[in-house]
């Protein structure tokens, strides 16, 4: 099995990364109720941030096959602190021991880039989720105060 990491192609792979996106809403809330608004403006702020040092759009490919897709910037409000907006395996693709992988990326990129850790937010009800990471070293850090069913977790990254 051969995994790669390509920077996203907007112009000929934006379909996948709605797609990504959907199933992501779905699987952390068990509809895609509510997702309807999400669309709008995405295509603009993955243009303007997909040349920038510190975004990283990665779709993901398993022997050429498209399976998923992560996002995630060196910077937040917190110092040496990145952020993780998604981590997605198309259906296909879970529970083939890639997302340990996938985890492995972050984290190397984000300590290259000058992080000592990571933040995500995750849905409570996200239960797969839930347990990878903590399997896998998050630990939770708090409430959304945004979002009222998603807690912020945190992984210290390897220095």
């Amino acid at each position: 099995m051969h995994l790669t990491f390509r920077p996203i192609n907007l112009e000929t792979d934006f379909a996948y990364c709605v797609a990504a996106r959907r199933d992501a809403f779905v699987c952390s809330f068990g509809s895609d109720t509510g997702f309807e608004d999400f669309p709008d403006g995405y295509f603009e702020r993955v243009s303007e941030r997909v040349n920038q040092p510190e975004w990283f759009y990665r779709h993901i490919f398993v022997d050429g096959e498209w399976a998923g897709q992560l996002e995630f910037r060196s910077t937040s409000s917190e110092p040496k602190t990145g952020y993780v907006h998604l981590i997605y395996l198309a259906p296909a693709f879970r529970g083939r021991g890639l997302a340990p992988l996938l985890q492995r990326y972050i984290e190397t990129t984000l300590a290259d880039a000058g992080c000592r850790r990571a933040m995500l937010s995750v849905s409570r009800d996200n239960h797969r989720a839930l347990a990878f990471y903590r399997r896998h070293g998050w630990e939770f850090v708090r409430a959304n105060p945004k979002h009222a069913k998603t807690d912020f977790y945190q992984c210290w990254l390897p220095a």
